[in-house]
């Protein structure tokens, strides 16, 4: 009996500190400025609590990242997912890089993994971003991917403006 209860005592505080983790993830993450757009022209979407939204500019914290060094100069960084939306069923699914400038994690690129992409997780290994996840196929219906992908995403440099 003593043993079920140190397992139960043990699996709880696993339980927990994942909680925990999770929701400081998304008090970093959903309280930041992400970049809609590319280098000709970018809308900041300041996300409170998860969300942005406005008439035509919607995005949501998906909370999903990772660390990594993904720019090589030895600072922790992120890799964020993001859901863009403008109206409708579906959401453009991003993968957002938030480099650290030695003071705060900024937003600096975005890659698009797709229209109403599940996906099913995501690691770093190397400096790169390696996603698993559905993605459209022909005769795919709007909300549900059926082709299985592993991608990796890598990030090559600023795209959104340094002094933004």
């Amino acid at each position: 009996m003593r043993l079920i209860y140190f397992i139960f005592f043990l699996t709880s505080i696993a339980f927990l500190t994942g909680c925990a983790s999770d929701r400081e993830a998304a008090k970093i993450f959903g309280n930041r400025t992400y970049y809609v757009g590319n280098e000709y022209g970018a809308d900041a979407a300041k996300l409170v609590n998860g969300e942005h939204e406005e008439r035509f500019l919607n995005v949501y914290y998906d909370n999903r990242y990772v660390y990594g060094d993904f720019n090589h100069d030895g600072l922790k960084d992120a890799a964020v997912i993001t859901i863009e939306n403008a109206g409708g069923n579906s959401g453009w699914h991003m993968l957002n890089f938030l480099i650290n400038d030695g003071k705060e994690l900024v937003h600096r690129s975005s890659e698009e993994l797709d229209e109403s992409a599940r996906v099913n997780s995501m690691r770093q290994k190397d400096g790169k971003i390696i996603v698993d996840m559905y993605v459209h196929q022909e005769g795919d219906c709007r909300n549900w991917p059926t082709k299985r992908v592993r991608n990796i995403y890598e990030y090559t440099g600023p795209e959104f403006p340094v002094n933004s």
